[in-house]
């Protein structure tokens, strides 16, 4: 079977990393899979851009910027991402995709599809499977929802924009989608269990069939690693308890970077406190870092995956703090390093994270509990250890190449026997 992923980018961003392991892993376990991309980062010859001369780099980069442009103009970017769909490039005329059996769709925004190029390659009459990586596919625009439920009934009145009412962009968004999503043969896929249960209870998504399989990690890659040596390498103290983080956007509520900082507050009013400091990867500020009550070890953006694996197995635990989530990167490449994880009870997380056996799951929003869970863990190194052992089991048997691909292939083969 032939298959092609369409995603914005390869490598830009945690639902194109996540995209690009679900190729490779299919293209190593004997599905001809490739990936279609606006935005070409790796080498990896599976990987096909669609802006491949000056124009439609130019073009690409046009549409790119009016995207930004509406996000940054028209919506409250405290509630997370809005995209909307209307622009886009026509691809549905590509080799890849007229020479496919299946085509899946994986994260389409930020100007690489719109609905109408969605509508012209449902008029190709194959299946299409849709890789949700957040909440975008079901709602009027927002990629996570917070505290809002009306894309289980229709979008309206969004409070994710500056400017909402009974008609606005969210509104239009919502029944455009509806009326296309009604002529396409489309299967929906989740990568977690929460999100699967979300779309089936979208006003959009309730008809559709919806099934879950996982994001795949490389488990000889992401693997446990000597502490001591790793942290040489990442150049952090061998005597400190070390905490590992992504770097946050304080703008965007979604990441829990209050909920941390409250954590961090109370820990540093303990004894305890003398031995612990922080590493976290990715660009941060200096506002955040004023607000950190440790040390932090900067770590920066890292440039290889040699140096993300290193930097997990440095750590003693890994922090999520995250309030939305579905399935995220960061916390399987930390168990998968037998990194345990300390986050909330919320989304796809508990999809990995098994609470007192391979992690801790805080109540969500509750600073205490995300404390306690720091302090448990990085207090018994007995516990750390069999927690990090655990983690890693837990990827070995649910989340290895050969486990999730084989999902897949059941999946596609089905679609395409109902085709004939």
């Amino acid at each position: 079977m032939k298959v092609v992923h369409l995603s914005s980018s390869d490598l830009s961003g945690g639902a194109a990393i996540a995209c690009k392991r679900i190729v490779e892993a299919q293209a190593i376990n004997g599905i001809d899979s490739a990936l279609l991309v606006q935005k070409k980062i790796s080498s990896d010859p599976r990987v096909y851009s669609t802006t491949s001369n000056i124009l439609s780099k130019l073009h690409y980069n046009y549409r790119l910027i009016l995207d930004e442009g509406y996000i940054r103009l028209l919506t409250n970017q405290s509630r997370g991402r809005f995209s909307n769909p209307f622009f886009g490039k026509d691809i549905s005329n590509h080799p890849l995709i007229v020479n496919a059996d299946v085509i899946n769709l994986q994260w389409i925004n930020g100007g690489f599809l719109s609905l109408n190029t969605l509508r012209k390659i449902g008029s190709l009459r194959k299946p299409i499977v849709w890789t949700l990586h957040d909440m975008w596919a079901f709602t009027g625009g927002c990629h996570y929802v917070a505290d809002c439920d009306k894309y289980l009934s229709e979008c309206k009145q969004c409070p994710a924009l500056r400017i909402s009412s009974n008609r606005d962009c969210s509104s239009k968004i919502f029944i455009q989608k509806r009326e296309i999503y009604n002529n396409l043969d489309l299967t929906i896929l989740t990568t977690s269990r929460w999100l699967g249960r979300e779309a089936s209870r979208s006003g959009l998504l309730k008809n559709k069939k919806v099934v879950t399989i996982p994001t795949p990690i490389d488990s000889d890659l992401y693997k446990p690693l000597s502490k001591n040596s790793s942290r040489e390498k990442m150049k952090l103290p061998l005597a400190k308890k070390i905490i590992l983080f992504g770097a946050m956007n304080l703008s965007d509520e979604r990441k829990g970077f209050k909920y941390l900082i409250e954590a961090l507050k109370k820990i540093n009013t303990l004894k305890e406190a003398s031995y612990i400091e922080l590493a976290v990867f990715g660009k941060i500020d200096e506002s955040v870092l004023t607000k950190i009550p440790f040390k932090v070890n900067q770590l920066g953006r890292l440039k290889s995956e040699t140096e993300i694996v290193a930097a997990y197995n440095a750590a003693d635990i890994f922090v999520a703090p995250s309030l939305e989530d579905n399935l995220p990167n960061t916390i399987m490449e930390s168990m998968s390093c037998g990194t345990s994880v300390v986050a909330f009870d919320v989304g796809g997380i508990p999809d990995m994270v098994d609470n007192g056996k391979n992690g801790i799951l805080a109540g969500l929003k509750s600073s205490d509990e995300l404390a306690d869970g720091i302090l448990n863990l990085l207090s018994a190194d007995e516990l750390q250890k069999r927690m990090g052992e655990e983690s890693r089991n837990k990827v070995l048997n649910n989340f290895n190449s050969q486990v999730v691909v084989s999902k897949y292939k059941e999946l596609y083969s089905s679609l395409i026997k109902n085709r004939t």
